[in-house]
């Protein structure tokens, strides 16, 4: 049988943490990471599971107060916009990224810093 979505939500899977000093996202289970209080310097690592070309990535950090250093696996690809390499005091951080499975990589498509 067939099952439509019409009026229906699919809510986002989220994993949100204080803080963390690496982490290696789970397509199979996230759709999103928070870090809500990083407290030291993260690292980003290659997802890990089966990514389908179009599936969509989204990391929203903010630090303790403090600036954090950030670093990327290379799987990460720019796509006109640059990867952040630290936290900005109090300001909240959006990473987007979508697979591009001819390609395998995550094409990071938006950053957007809290003003």
């Amino acid at each position: 049988g067939s099952a439509t979505l019409t009026d229906k939500r699919i809510d986002p899977r989220v994993n949100s943490v204080a803080t963390a000093s690496t982490v290696t996202p789970s397509i199979a289970l996230y759709d999103q990471y928070d870090f809500t209080a990083l407290a030291s310097s993260l690292s980003v690592l290659a997802p890990v599971g089966s990514p389908v070309n179009g599936d969509k990535l989204i990391f929203r950090i903010l630090d303790d107060g403090t600036p954090r250093a950030l670093t990327w696996n290379s799987i990460y690809r720019e796509i006109s916009t640059l990867l952040p390499a630290a936290t900005v005091a109090n300001k909240v951080i959006y990473v987007g990224c979508i697979y591009n499975g001819n390609s395998s990589y995550w094409d990071v498509i938006a950053v957007a810093i809290q003003t």
